[in-house]
């Protein structure tokens, strides 16, 4: 029942008494029936805004009786969401605890694996560690031996010969020697190996045996060497001549004047062009030794002398003389000498390593007995 419906019986006692009222005041005197009139009137007045004040409370309280109805409503359903997000929250913190035990399994499993693994690993290097000693004196020290002969063989030739092409080529085959065995442990014996090819690259190649194969194709041709012929004008006839003749007279029979344009050579016997020819042959023979000896000195005394004798004893305007100077002539100049560097740092290495690899073994054999 609303408010509006139980104030309406205390309006009906209000108006019963007015009537009441009013009909006392009937009996009273006439003078005061006006007044009373209008106070009844007041009164009916005040009550009805009474009233309307009453039922105006009534709707307002009904209307926030509703409202917070419904605001009770939505905050229950607010209530039960969060209720709902609450148990979503703790299943989700389960499933999270379920994650990290799986997690902290599955890290401890990885963690065995790999123990596992990295034995296995130190057993293979074990394996594969014996197998290389095994095979010490197999092939491996074979070819170790043989790279370090040829090594030798490359310092042979630097020292003696001095040949670093020979060096170079030998020193190359013993690189792939070693590049066969595919062993770590050479790295160190094919760096400096690598050092001395890379020494030897930068020294200047000389043609040693060309030069030598030059002056080995003069000797023959010595011997067909010539003897030196005067070389005088032709005679002509002239102002001067005839006027000499004139004034010679008889003494022209007995007198010959000649112009010489050109200086005469100097007359050389047979015993003297003998003794010069073997003096050539010997500074050939001096011009190779300074070869193989590299002395650049001696080589070019050699040239020198055996230019001059050939241009002071000999014909050098054609034939076997002009050769022999166009030859000698060709060799001047050339640069014989080479600093050979010190290409034995490779052979070292190697050394050093099979000692190593040596006792390695010696000591392997000990601590199996």
């Amino acid at each position: 029942m609303s408010k509006t419906e139980e104030t309406t019986p205390e309006v009906a006692e209000i108006a019963a008494d007015q009537q009441i009222e009013s009909v006392d005041t009937a009996t009273e005197p006439q003078e005061h029936s006006g007044a009373r009139v209008s106070s009844a009137w007041i009164a009916l007045l005040f009550s009805l805004i009474a009233c309307a004040g009453v039922g105006f409370a009534a709707w307002f309280g009904w209307h926030e009786f509703q409202s917070f109805t419904r605001l009770t409503e939505s905050l229950g359903t607010s209530v039960q969401i969060l209720s709902a997000q609450v148990s979503q929250l703790e299943n989700l913190k389960t499933t999270t605890q379920n994650l990290d035990k799986q997690m902290q399994r599955l890290e401890s499993e990885i963690g065995r694996a790999d123990a596992r693994n990295q034995s296995v690993i130190d057993r293979v290097e074990v394996v594969a560690e014996q197998l290389a000693k095994a095979q010490v004196d197999t092939r491996s020290s074979y070819v170790l031996a043989e790279a370090e002969y040829l090594l030798k063989l490359a310092d042979q030739r630097l020292l003696i010969e001095r040949n670093p092409e020979t060096a170079v080529t030998l020193m190359r085959t013993a690189q792939a020697l070693l590049g066969q065995l595919q062993d770590g442990r050479l790295l160190s014996v094919r760096e400096r190996l690598a050092q001395d090819l890379q020494s030897l690259s930068t020294i200047q190649s000389v043609d040693i045996l060309g030069i030598q194969a030059e002056l080995l194709a003069l000797d023959p041709v010595l011997d067909d060497l010539q003897l030196p012929v005067r070389r005088l004008a032709p005679e002509e006839e002239s102002e001067a001549t005839v006027d000499v003749k004139q004034w010679l007279g008889e003494l022209s029979d007995f007198i010959r004047i000649r112009e010489v344009n050109e200086p005469i050579a100097p007359l050389v016997s047979a015993s003297d062009a003998g003794r010069a020819r073997e003096v050539l042959r010997l500074s050939l023979e001096q011009i190779k030794l300074a070869l193989i000896r590299e002395d650049q000195a001696l080589f070019d005394a050699g040239l020198a002398q055996a230019k001059r004798l050939s241009m002071h004893f000999f014909d050098v305007t054609e034939g076997a003389g002009l050769k022999v100077v166009t030859v000698l002539g060709s060799l001047e100049g050339i640069r014989i000498t080479r600093e050979i560097p010190d290409a034995a740092q490779g052979l070292r290495a190697l050394k050093v390593y099979r000692d190593a690899l040596t006792q390695e073994r010696i000591s392997g054999a000990e601590v199996k007995q």
